[in-house]
């Protein structure tokens, strides 16, 4: 497990300019934006190089070479569920120091701490498009993944576009469930959030599982 992560931690830092882009586009949105979009562009971008990882693994044949060393199919998968939730944890502490640097210097009045489980909500929120993303690069590739997520992403949204007007038509139901959300404590959320991300990584990591042990390299 821990060769494995090595060997994607050293792939990911072999991309140095294109990190070295991704760092000074953060520290220029610092400047212009909040420090709550910084943190959440830097997890996000974490979190896609991590699942770029396996189309690393998947070039030239790769698949074929990693299977023959020490380790399993399962251990494989959950190897790249761990470095997902690593690399996000870590670009959230990366942004969180910037925040915290930012307002320092420009001597604002608000507070991470003030912030602190909204913030931390954007890890389990991240998380879930890895979720997604990991059994749908597992099963069709780099290049199919990209379609395949596009088509899951546009049916997530026609979906969520007819519920909505679906609930519009009873405008005090959807007043309720407003208020009903706003009311709840930061908190509370933040553990909704997390117990879904746990369950949803749980069922993919079941299916990329599957995926791994039908695929013939």
């Amino acid at each position: 497990m821990l060769g494995l992560i090595e060997k994607d931690l050293r792939l990911t830092l072999a991309r140095k300019q294109t990190l070295f882009i991704f760092l000074a586009v953060a520290l220029v949105m610092r400047l212009s934006m909040d420090g709550p979009f910084l943190i959440g562009y830097l997890t996000m971008l974490a979190t896609i190089v991590a699942v770029g990882t396996i189309s690393f693994d998947e070039y030239d044949n790769g698949f074929a070479f990693l299977l023959t060393l020490p380790f399993d199919r399962k251990t494989y998968v959950r190897e790249k569920y761990l470095f997902c939730l690593l690399m996000a944890a870590a670009a959230w502490c990366l942004g969180a120091v910037l925040y915290g640097v930012g307002n320092s210097l420009r001597h604002s009045a608000g507070s991470l701490c003030d912030e602190l489980p909204m913030l931390l909500a954007m890890i389990p929120v991240m998380y879930l498009s890895a979720a997604v993303m990991i059994p749908l690069q597992l099963k069709f590739g780099s290049e199919k993944s990209r379609i395949a997520l596009f088509i899951l992403f546009g049916l997530a949204a026609i979906l969520l576009v007819g519920v909505r007007q679906g609930i519009g038509g009873s405008a005090p139901g959807m007043a309720g469930l407003t208020e009903t959300l706003e009311s709840m404590s930061p908190l509370v959320i933040l553990f909704v959030l997390a117990a879904v991300c746990a369950l949803t990584a749980y069922a993919s990591y079941r299916w990329s599982v599957r995926i791994m042990e039908k695929k013939e390299y």
